[in-house]
C-alpha cells in the first residue's frame, strides 16, 4: 500500500469495530481485505490500529505496506511498539524505509537502533541519504540540531523573485510544508527572510535583497530543544531556520517537530514527577515498567518510616489524647496536595517558560499569599469539627491552627523547591516529585504533633 499523491484520506476514529474487523481479515489471510481497510486511511489511524493489534497481528498488517507509507505510519507509532516493528524487520526493510523518510525522521528512526545495526543500514542506502544522516547523527536528540530537517529552500540574496520561484518549483517534491524562503549572502550565512506571500506579489525581476526582511529569527544548532520551542512561541513561528556557530544556514524546524517537542517535554515531566517511564501506556514489558518504578516506591516507604520515627517521638502525646491521631490522613494528605498544586504549577511554568528565575521572589510571594488564603478557609473548618469531635474547642483551635501554619509551609515548599532545583541546573521535574512529598509529610507532622503537645503539656 502506498501512498498516492491525490488520495482523499478518510478519518477513521479507531473503534473496538474496526479493531475486531482487522483481526477477522487478518484470521483469513485476506490481504485484499486488509489493503482496502487500510488505504484511505490517515499514517496516524493506521498507526493507531496497529497498536490495538497483537504484536504478530501488527507485523501482518505492517508488512503490507509500502516503504513510503510504511515509512509515514512507523514514526506515528509509539516507541516501545515502533521497536518491536523494527526488530522483526530486515535491514533491506529498514534502509528503503528510511529512504522515503525526511531526513530528521530518518536519523530519528536510525537513533533508537543498536549502533552496529544503524551503521549497516547507512551504508546500506544511497549516497545522498547516508550524507544527510551523516550530518545528522552526530547531533544530540533533545538539540536543534537532533530535531531540524535538512530539507529547506534558500537562496542567494543576489538572485531574483522569478530565480527564487524556479528554485521552489525545482524542490517542490523534496520540501513539504513551505512557509519562508531563507536568503544566504555569499558566504552561505543567513542573511533574511521571505515569506511566501511576499514573495509571491513581488515583481518577477526584482531583486530578492530589496524584499527580504533582514531581521531574521534563527537558532543554533546545539540549542536545546525546549530553547528552541521558547523561540517559536514567543514569536508565533511556523518554521525556524537553524544555523552553525558561524551563522551558516544548516537545516530548518518546523511547527510539526515543535508540536512533537512540546509532548515529549510534557511528557517527560509528567512522567518524572509521577516516577513512571514515558511511553508507559503502549509499554508491554512488565519488568520495565516495575522496574522505572520500583525505585520511587522505595524512596517513598523510607519517607514514610521517615514519618513513623517522627510520630514515635510524640508517642507520650498520643497515648494521653489518642483521638488526635484520627486527623493524621487529613493532616497529610492536606499537606501533600497544596505542595503538590504548587510544585506541579511552578514545574510547568519552568518547562513552559512562563517562570523564569528571573522572577522568583514574585512567584514565591504569590504561593505564599494563596497558601496563607486557603490555609485560613480549610483550617477553622477543621478547628470546628475536630472541635466537636473531641468535646474540647481549645484543642480544635490548636488542630486549626496547625493545618494553617501546615497549608502555609507546604505551599512554600512546593513552590520554592522547583525553583531551588532550577538554579542547581537539577531536572525540577525529577527531585521535585518525592521531594516535596516526603518533606512535607514530615514537616506536616512535625507541626501538627508539636502543637498539640505543646496545648497538653500547657494545659495539663
Amino acid at each position: 500500500m502506498k501512498t498516492q499523491e491525490g488520495v482523499i484520506y478518510q478519518a477513521k476514529p479507531i473503534s473496538g469495530k474496526l479493531v475486531g474487523e482487522a483481526k477477522a481479515l487478518i484470521e483469513k489471510q485476506d490481504v485484499r481485505g486488509l489493503e482496502e481497510l487500510v488505504a484511505k486511511m490517515r499514517p496516524a489511524d493506521a498507526a493507531d490500529l496497529i497498536e490495538n493489534l497483537a504484536p504478530e497481528e501488527r507485523a501482518f498488517v505492517f508488512d503490507l505496506l509500502e516503504p513510503e507509507g510504511a515509512g509515514d505510519v512507523l514514526m506515528e507509532i509509539e516507541p516501545p511498539v515502533q521497536e518491536r516493528l523494527l526488530s522483526g524487520l530486515d535491514n533491506r526493510a529498514i534502509s528503503e524505509i528510511v529512504e522515503e523518510l525526511d531526513s530528521d525522521d530518518a536519523a530519528d528512526l536510525l537513533g533508537d537502533l543498536p549502533d552496529e545495526r544503524a551503521r549497516q543500514i547507512i551504508e546500506a542506502v544511497p549516497d545522498e541519504v547516508s550524507e544527510e544522516l551523516e550530518k545528522l547523527l552526530p547531533y544530540p536528540e533533545d538539540t536543534a540540531g537532533g530535531i531540524m530537517a535538512l530539507e529547506f529552500v534558500s537562496i542567494s540574496v543576489n538572485a531574483t523573485v522569478q530565480d527564487a520561484i524556479e528554485t521552489i518549483r525545482e524542490k517542490r517534491e523534496e520540501v513539504e510544508n513551505l512557509f519562508y524562503l531563507w536568503i544566504t549572502d555569499d558566504d552561505e550565512k543567513l542573511a533574511g527572510v521571505v515569506s511566501m506571500r511576499d514573495l509571491v506579489l513581488a515583481p518577477a525581476r526584482r531583486r530578492i535583497g530589496e524584499i527580504m526582511n533582514p531581521d531574521v529569527i534563527s537558532t543554533n544548532v546545539a540549542a536545546d530543544q525546549e530553547d528552541v520551542v521558547q523561540l517559536v512561541k514567543k514569536y508565533d513561528l511556523v518554521a525556524i531556520p537553524v544555523v552553525d556557530s558561524q551563522n551558516r544556514l544548516v537545516g530548518r524546524i518546523t511547527h510539526d517537530d515543535i508540536m512533537d517537542v512540546m509532548e515529549e517535554e510534557a511528557d517527560e515531566d509528567i512522567s518524572l514527577m509521577a516516577g513512571v517511564i514515558r511511553q508507559e501506556i503502549a509499554e508491554e514489558s512488565t519488568f520495565r515498567i516495575s522496574r522505572a518504578r520500583l525505585p520511587w516506591l522505595i524512596a517513598g516507604l523510607f519517607g514514610g518510616i521517615l514519618a513513623a520515627v517522627v510520630i514515635k517521638q510524640f508517642e507520650s502525646s498520643l497515648e494521653r489524647v489518642l483521638a488526635i491521631s484520627f486527623f493524621f490522613p487529613v493532616i497529610m494528605a492536606m499537606g501533600g496536595n497544596t505542595g503538590t498544586q504548587a510544585a506541579t504549577v511552578v514545574v510547568r511554568g519552568l518547562a513552559t517558560g512562563d517562570i523564569g528565575l528571573t522572577n522568583v521572589g514574585k512567584r514565591l510571594l504569590m504561593e505564599l499569599r494563596v497558601a496563607l488564603l486557603n490555609g485560613l478557609i480549610c483550617g477553622p473548618i477543621l478547628g470546628i469539627i475536630s472541635g466537636v469531635w473531641l468535646s474540647d474547642f481549645h484543642l480544635g483551635c490548636v488542630v486549626g491552627a496547625a493545618l494553617v501554619l501546615i497549608v502555609l509551609a507546604s505551599g512554600v515548599i512546593g513552590s520554592a523547591v522547583p525553583l531551588m532545583l532550577e538554579r542547581m541546573n537539577v531536572d525540577p521535574a525529577l527531585a521535585t516529585g518525592p521531594f516535596v512529598t516526603t518533606s512535607n509529610d514530615i514537616l506536616s507532622l512535625l507541626i501538627y504533633l508539636g502543637m498539640v503537645t505543646g496545648f497538653l503539656s500547657l494545659f495539663s
